[in-house]
This record gives C-alpha cells, sequence and structure tokens, in this order.
C-alpha cells in the first residue's frame, strides 16, 4: 500500500459517513455513521477501559485483606521448639490377663396364665427371665385370645376362612391371632354385583378409611344404620368388585354366620386391634375352608 492510499484510508476511517435511509412513502433521512472498523475499535477500547476500571475498583479491597491477614498473622505466638529427651525408657505395657467367660446362671422357670374370656380356658405359657435369655418367637400354636405382639407391618398378612367363619393373623408364616367373623349371606365365589357372596381369592388392601360416621341400609325396614361399619374400613381390592372390605358392625351377634353383603364383619374391638396390624398393600387370602 502506497502512501497516498494509506492517507486516503485513514481519512476515510475517521471521517462520519453520510448515509441516506429509506423511511417509506418517498421519505428519506440523512444520518452520520462511523467507519464498520473504528466502531470496531472504539467497542473494544471500552471493554479494556470498564474492566481497568473495575480491577481498580477492587484492588484497594485485596490489598486490605492481605494486610489483615499479615497483622493477625504477627499477633499470633512463636510456634515453641519441640523438646526431645534422650536415653529415656518407654515405660513398660501392662499384661492384659484374659478372663474365661463365666456361664450365665440357670433361671427358673415361672408360670404365667394367659388372659381368657368367659367361655375361655386358662392356659399356662412356660417363659425365661428376658434379662438372661434372648428374645423367642412366639410358640406355633395360638389361641384367639392370645393378643399379638408388637407390630411388624411389613411380614403381617391376613387369612379369611369362609366356612369357618375365621379371620387369621398371621406374622410371616406363623398365626398370631385368631378373630370369628360373618360372611356373606349366599355361598360361593362372588359372581355378579349384589349378589351377597365373599369374593375368593388373593387381594390386598388399598386403603383403611374412618367409617365411624358411616351409615348403610339393610333394606330391613328400619333405615338407614348409623355405625353400621363399625371404626374402621380396610378396603380390598377385590379384583373389580367395589365395596368389598374387612370392618366392623353395629351387630355383633352376626359373627359365625353368613350375614352381610359380601364384606367380612368382625366385632367394633377385634376390628380397632386388627387395624393397629393393617397397612397398604397387605396381603389377604379368602378361601372357602
Amino acid at each position: 500500500m502506497n502512501t497516498d492510499n494509506l492517507r486516503n484510508f485513514m481519512k476515510d476511517l475517521f471521517t462520519l459517513r453520510t448515509v441516506w435511509i429509506d423511511k417509506g412513502c418517498g421519505r428519506w433521512a440523512v444520518k452520520k455513521r462511523l467507519h464498520p472498523l473504528m466502531k470496531t475499535i472504539l467497542c473494544t477500547l471500552g471493554v479494556i477501559l470498564c474492566a481497568v476500571v473495575y480491577s481498580g475498583l477492587n484492588r484497594p479491597q485485596v490489598v486490605e485483606a492481605e494486610a489483615q491477614s499479615i497483622r493477625v498473622a504477627a499477633k499470633l505466638p512463636a510456634p515453641e521448639k519441640l523438646v526431645v529427651k534422650q536415653d529415656i525408657m518407654p515405660e513398660p505395657v501392662p499384661e492384659v490377663v484374659k478372663e474365661e467367660p463365666v456361664a450365665p446362671p440357670v433361671q427358673k422357670q415361672m408360670i404365667i396364665p394367659l388372659t381368657t374370656r368367659k367361655t375361655d380356658v386358662a392356659a399356662p405359657v412356660i417363659q425365661h427371665d428376658v434379662s438372661i435369655w434372648p428374645k423367642q418367637e412366639p410358640a406355633s400354636e395360638k389361641t384367639r385370645n392370645t393378643p399379638p405382639k408388637a407390630a411388624n407391618n411389613g411380614r403381617y398378612n391376613i387369612r379369611i376362612s369362609k366356612s369357618n367363619y375365621t379371620l387369621t393373623l398371621y406374622k410371616g408364616t406363623e398365626p398370631v391371632k385368631e378373630y370369628r367373623v360373618a360372611v356373606g349371606r349366599n355361598p360361593g365365589d362372588k359372581q355378579r354385583t349384589g349378589d351377597n357372596r365373599t369374593p375368593v381369592g388373593n387381594f390386598k388392601i388399598v386403603s383403611i378409611e374412618n367409617a365411624s360416621k358411616w351409615t348403610h341400609d339393610f333394606h330391613d325396614g328400619k333405615g338407614k344404620i348409623r355405625g353400621a361399619y363399625g371404626p374402621w374400613f380396610l378396603r380390598l381390592d377385590a379384583k373389580g368388585w367395589k365395596g368389598i372390605g374387612i370392618h366392623g358392625t353395629h351387630d355383633p351377634d352376626s359373627r359365625g354366620t353368613m350375614a352381610t353383603e359380601g364384606c367380612i364383619r368382625l366385632s367394633n374391638e377385634d376390628i380397632a386391634e386388627l387395624k393397629q396390624y393393617a397397612y397398604r398393600n397387605m396381603p389377604v387370602v379368602i378361601r372357602e375352608n
């Protein structure tokens, strides 16, 4: 590039250009604009200037923080010199005498009678002193009046025998307690809605509902009965049949009979106790016998 071209380029670089802009409807506007390269240079210089100003503003804070750390370090005491003592024999470590384990004394057995109902006979149960011996699982043979142990919801399940009118609470495969129940008025597996039969099969509890204020009309001329379902209703996923569940009753004398419209009916005291062990997705097996 010769001298004339360089002079013309520099002149063009620093000269405001006249630009005509069409604003429509035959109107034109005149604008003065810088050379594109000049605009780029000015923008770059502006960014650099902002960075310098920003760093200059933060520099006093950094300097002050460094000075503060130096002042704090100056106030700290000098570390003490470590003195190593020579020719000092270590103290002997005492020998640990291992004692032989002593067997726990044999505890005497004690007989504790079970709480019984009016028609049941007290049965003795042999128990050991729990402070010495490990906790034992409940015996395999259970009576109706033995209260369940502390709940472990992940292991409890229910089995119902329609012909025996019983509901048995199991912990794993071991029976824990048996309850007297009432089942559907008609025998056999449920075929249609309103056939008053209790369905047979493997189900699970889908919800535990407060039924203390529920009413029901049994179409016996007495109208709606308050408390017909007792305090609790354990609803089952009865594979297409709605309204099937395990609940209490206003008529506990109906237990041991075919009296319901398809549900399993317990006394209010029994359903309140069973509810403490029930949980969502708890397995429930209903069989004819």
